[in-house]
């Protein structure tokens, strides 16, 4: 009976901290109410690798693109990472200490383009192993970089060091740092909206842009 009640108890905390996340993400979700005070010229680029089923990252870069236009140009795996997230971590960790870079599907050319957003989840203090392969094979040369990352509460760690050695011939930005949610929140049902917001990314644009 003991173990019953303890059970019942957690199972209504849980749903209570699910409450709370929808809450929160129903007060973050709404339209923007922040505008954007110029937009740039020169043809943009939006480009991002998002692998969790909550896709922090590609929110994200759906904010960017539906205030500044451009194309979103997703960097997919040939093989996608297995999920659970926690699997996900698991085969990441084997590619990060191994120093591999995973096969990519191609990527189209970005040599019309002036601006090229650049946005990845945090994984191990930096940009996430897919991203490595898209620089072994893409300059960016000349190009305005603007980068974006999501992390769940570890923060951005080198993701801007290594994106400007990444990129060493083109102007990077100040990036922007979003925190989207962490394994505990997915399971919960919170998401990235539970911190993160559409008016944050508008005004980053316009302190960059």
């Amino acid at each position: 009976m003991k173990t019953t009640l303890i059970l019942l108890a957690i199972l209504a905390l849980v749903a209570l901290c699910a409450i709370a996340g929808c809450r929160l993400s129903g007060k973050h979700s709404t339209e923007a109410t922040v505008a954007l005070t110029a937009k740039p010229s020169g043809r943009i680029a939006i480009v991002y690798y998002s692998q969790s089923q909550v896709q922090n990252t590609a929110l994200v870069a759906k904010w960017i693109q539906k205030h500044v236009g451009g194309d979103l140009v997703p960097v997919e795996m040939v093989e996608s990472y297995p999920e659970p997230y926690g699997e996900t971590l698991r085969a990441v960790k084997k590619h990060h200490d191994a120093g591999t870079h995973p096969p990519i599907k191609p990527v189209p050319s970005l040599d019309g383009y002036d601006i090229v957003f650049l946005g990845s989840p945090i994984w191990y203090g930096t940009y996430a192993q897919p991203l490595y392969t898209f620089f072994d094979s893409t300059a960016l040369e000349g190009k305005i970089v603007a980068p974006f990352c999501t992390h769940g509460g570890g923060g951005a760690g080198k993701f801007f060091d290594d994106v400007r050695k990444a990129c060493p011939n083109a102007k990077v930005l100040d990036g922007l740092t979003i925190r989207g949610s962490n394994q505990i929140e997915r399971r919960l049902g919170m998401g990235v909206t539970a911190h993160s917001s559409e008016d944050a990314v508008v005004e980053w644009l316009n302190r960059v842009l």
